[in-house]
């Protein structure tokens, strides 16, 4: 059970291990104070209480930042600069949370743990790594894996895996079309071992590296039974690119399929249906000037109804929702949709075009701060929809998504979790981002979402919308 968990069990020693830094920087300075070795004139309790304030607001910024989650697939490099992102960010906020508060904390307080802190922290981080190589050698946070596809495929990605033993993988083999003549540095066996090898090596990863996104007919193994307790990846230069973009940095790859976990998710699940509606009830409260507003900037200027209503599902053939937004096109905008297909700027199932020619004056403003988007916030209170998730398309869009069944079976587990207002496709670039491109996003969001991704998503959101990066 605990190896199972291991991922998360990891997030919380990692925030243990910041936690502890930051209450270690304070014993250095009451060891410093007490001792007279530096005179500060703030008072313990003052002291106690910013510690206590600044350490909620670090485990805050960082969790947004990806941080935690990062832990337990970044590279030590990339984590000290998540790590010093966090660190200034939450200086910045504790400074003027300092400044407007009746508990003063002096100068050389605030300077000794700015200059304290940082390198006590970058340490912790170096003691986690041990503590995770630790733990691997007695077997947690170990996955015993398989690489399907060619010898020459196969020896690429486990030379990478080898680059990085954080991640605990250890490749028992390649399944790879002919074994004959062939030499190998690990085990090599035919497809038709592929059963036996899972039993006896007790394999709970396989990796499929292919040149482009297509599945090549591997989905027949999401069908079979021997594959119930294991996580099907694909790596493909596509998703690689696409998860730089997206700010994801996991050399594992895309999962197109993952063992259920029924419990899991019931709890998952239950925490985010209750985030969303609290958090869309709370945001319409705070925003409601700005729907009235935008309510009368469309009624004036343009006939037709304030909000635009259409049918989309998560996936193709799913269950349909009325999806809502404010009204930025002319009212027979569909209807002129057919004439503008050949102008289309994206592929698939998508339409977009930068220059859209259906799009109201007030559209305009309203589509490039995502103020159109708000009333979707009644889907989420509703239960349609939840603040994070998968993009809901129209199935007249699907239809146009000329892909084999194949595909399709590949992606049904977007609908998995509630199509969300916000996702990852929306701060990886929006309307830059293609249709297949899209819904890898989203299955690496449906393996790993959780309300700490949710919280970082939502924080990524704010500077796409302030600047409306890829909307159009």
């Amino acid at each position: 059970m605990l190896n199972r968990n291991w991922k998360i069990v990891f997030i919380f020693v990692s925030q243990l291990f910041d936690i502890l830094a930051i209450w270690m920087t304070g014993a250095i300075i009451f060891t410093l104070k007490w001792g007279a070795v530096v005179t500060y004139i703030t008072p313990d309790h003052h002291l106690i209480i910013g510690f206590i304030l600044f350490t909620v607001i670090y485990i805050s910024v960082a969790s947004m930042l990806g941080l935690y989650r990062g832990s337990f697939h970044l590279s030590l490099r990339l984590q000290y600069l998540i790590m010093a992102r966090a660190f200034v960010l939450s200086t910045l906020i504790a400074l003027a949370l300092n400044s407007f508060s009746q508990t003063f904390i002096g100068k050389r307080s605030v300077i000794s743990f700015v200059i304290l802190l940082p390198p006590i922290l970058f340490l912790g981080r170096l003691l986690l790594r041990q503590f995770n190589f630790l733990c691997q050698k007695i077997g947690y946070g170990i996955h015993n894996a398989l690489i399907v596809g060619t010898q020459k495929d196969a020896l690429k990605i486990y030379q990478r895996f080898e680059k990085f033993p954080d991640l605990g993988y250890r490749i028992k083999g390649f399944v790879v079309p002919s074994v004959e003549d062939a030499k190998s540095i690990i085990p090599l066996y035919t497809i038709d071992k592929l059963e036996e090898i899972i039993k006896e090596k007790q394999i709970d990863r396989i990796f499929f590296p292919m040149r482009n996104l297509s599945l090549n007919g591997f989905s027949d193994f999401f069908s079979k039974d021997f594959t119930k307790g294991v996580k099907l990846k694909i790596l493909s230069p596509q998703a690689e690119e696409l998860l730089k973009v997206s700010r994801i940095y996991d050399i594992a790859g895309v999962t197109l399929s993952s063992p259920p976990r029924t419990h899991l998710n019931m709890m998952k699940n239950s925490l985010k249906r209750i985030f969303d509606f609290f958090g869309a009830l709370c945001i319409i409260l705070l925003l409601s000037p700005l729907f009235v507003v935008t309510m009368l900037a469309i009624y004036f200027e343009s006939k037709g109804p304030i909000f635009f209503l259409q049918k989309r599902s998560a996936i193709k053939g799913g269950k349909e929702f009325y999806f809502i937004k404010f009204r930025s096109m002319v009212v027979n905008a569909e209807e002129l949709k057919a004439k503008l297909e050949a102008n289309n700027e994206s592929d698939g199932a998508l339409f977009k075009m930068k220059k859209d020619p259906r799009v109201t004056k007030v559209g305009k403003i309203i589509r490039k701060l995502s103020i159109d988007e708000l009333p979707q916030l009644f889907n989420v209170l509703k239960g349609d929809m939840s603040l994070v998730g998968p993009r809901p398309l129209p199935n007249s869009d699907f239809e146009k998504a000329k892909e084999s069944d194949e595909f399709w079976e590949a992606v049904k587990d977007r609908a998995l979790v509630k199509p969300g207002m916000t996702g990852l496709w929306q701060v990886s670039g929006r309307s830059e981002i293609k249709f297949k491109e899209m819904l890898l996003l989203d299955l690496y969001y449906i393996e790993n979402h959780s309300l700490m991704f949710d919280l970082q998503i939502l924080f990524d959101t704010i500077p796409v919308v302030l600047f409306g990066r890829g909307a159009y």
